[in-house]
């Protein structure tokens, strides 16, 4: 009777361990099943959100190659000076335009930057230069044009004394919109002066 017992406890001891290792087994098998559901919600998730990320077209304009220069001589209190424009583009694609006309594609238009240096000479040498581009003309154009536009080209219009009067033309490539901006630069102390604007106007092409 005694051997009966204890053979019923170390049965019963055996059936609580295979019970509880049943147990432990269902529920990693739970909780690995719910991680592999979180795992491939998350990747219908990413997949989605890359599917409807939009392709960026790309379009470069030509850098120009060729520099447009031109020079005026003037006299300053009998003084001889000349003022040397050259106009010619930077290959930096700075200026861009988000062209998006179907909505599937993001069109991005990149052209280069064109720049003009003005150098003040006086007995074949230097005395000054300045640079200008796009950016000096940002108070004098409207906004929206001004956030695409270019620098065309510069030319001086007459020089009074120390004062040149200048025009540049602005455009956005492949357009008609242009405008032009007359401006003057005072020449002190042998040294170029800051932009003096006066108007702007639509100008076509």
């Amino acid at each position: 009777m005694r051997q009966l017992l204890i053979l019923i406890g170390m049965f019963s001891v055996f059936w609580s361990c295979v019970q509880k290792k049943t147990d432990k087994m269902q529920s990693d098998s739970g909780r690995k099943t719910d991680l592999k559901m979180e795992m491939e919600s998350s990747e219908n998730v990413d997949l989605k959100t890359i599917s409807s990320k939009k392709d960026t077209i790309r379009n470069y304009w030509e850098l120009m190659l060729d520099t447009i220069s031109s020079k005026k001589e003037f006299k300053i209190f009998d003084i001889k000076y000349s003022l040397e424009l050259k106009t010619f583009s930077l290959n930096d694609s700075s200026i861009v335009r988000n062209l998006m006309l179907d909505g599937e594609h993001n069109y991005l238009d990149h052209s280069h930057k064109i720049v003009t240096d003005l150098t003040l000479l006086s007995k074949g040498m230097m005395l000054d230069r300045k640079q200008i581009d796009r950016t000096d003309f940002k108070e004098s154009l409207n906004a929206e044009f001004y956030a695409d536009c270019n620098l065309l080209f510069t030319e001086i219009d007459s020089i009074g004394g120390p004062t040149v009067y200048l025009t540049s033309d602005m455009n956005i490539p492949d357009s008609g919109n242009q405008w032009r901006v007359w401006y003057s630069i005072k020449m002190t102390d042998n040294r170029i002066g800051p932009l003096q604007f006066e108007k702007s106007e639509y100008v076509g092409m």
